[in-house]
């Protein structure tokens, strides 16, 4: 059993050295990024050429994105096979529409094609503040999932920042929606202007099978996505403009 990880954060992210530890017992290497790509989505740096960086035997480093990373790493750089594909643990929740943009999502979904499934995982916080009982909340679900097949699904993970002991256990969600992102700010620095992307919007979910009312539930939220983006119910009703 070979488990490829990686994450958008960067390849010294805190997030995926506590994942390394968590899965000392198998056969881990690590692909990931060299700096955080946070929002990178699916990207693909096919117009420029990548550079891997050794670290040790089992890590490494790529000036690409998460999807880049896993990518090459399961298309060619490593003679080994990849069995799963294991992202995170992202700093920042990736509920709702966050994993249209998500790099650490696009990371567990390039690796679709290995044998087990794909896993996400995210901290809800992008200042988490409760890690140092990160492993028993890892213990809650994530041995389950390892080596598991489940057919045309990626697992997008979500856990709570709060402390081990007030979370009430896991739940099987949906993806939830959020508002409109806020607006685009205009910045001048050095006489120049620049425009920085809005913060993301507030939660609208009010669907109890939401990922998002999981989390404020104080669950550890699984939703299984896949990448089928057909709108499988209007297909019928726009057969009246075929010819």
């Amino acid at each position: 059993m070979t488990i490829l990880l990686s994450n958008d954060d960067g390849f010294r992210a805190p997030g995926i050295r506590t994942l390394k530890e968590y899965l000392n017992n198998y056969a881990t290497t690590i692909v990931a990024p060299n700096k955080n790509v946070s929002a990178c989505s699916s990207s693909l740096s096919v117009t420029k050429n990548l550079t891997l960086k050794k670290h040790n035997i089992s890590e490494f480093s790529i000036n690409g994105t998460s999807a880049d990373s896993v990518h090459i790493a399961t298309r060619g750089f490593l003679k080994n096979r990849i069995d799963q594909v294991i992202s995170g643990i992202n700093f920042g929740s990736n509920m709702g529409d966050d994993v249209v943009y998500s790099g650490t999502v696009a990371g567990a979904i390039e690796g679709r094609f290995c044998k087990y499934t794909p896993i996400a995982i995210s901290i809800a916080n992008r200042q988490p503040k409760y890690l140092n009982d990160l492993k028993q909340k890892l213990d809650l679900f994530l041995p389950k999932f390892i080596g598991v097949k489940i057919k045309n699904s990626i697992l997008n993970i979500n856990i709570p920042d709060i402390e081990f002991s007030k979370i009430k256990g896991v739940r099987i969600t949906i993806l939830g929606s959020r508002r409109i992102s806020k607006n685009a700010k205009k910045i001048f620095k050095n006489k120049k202007s620049f425009w920085c992307i809005g913060d993301v919007g507030p939660s609208i979910s009010t669907n109890k099978e939401s990922d998002f009312y999981a989390i404020r539930q104080k669950y550890i939220s699984i939703t299984p996505i896949n990448i089928d983006m057909t709108d499988h119910k209007i297909i019928k009703s726009l057969k009246k403009y075929e010819k």
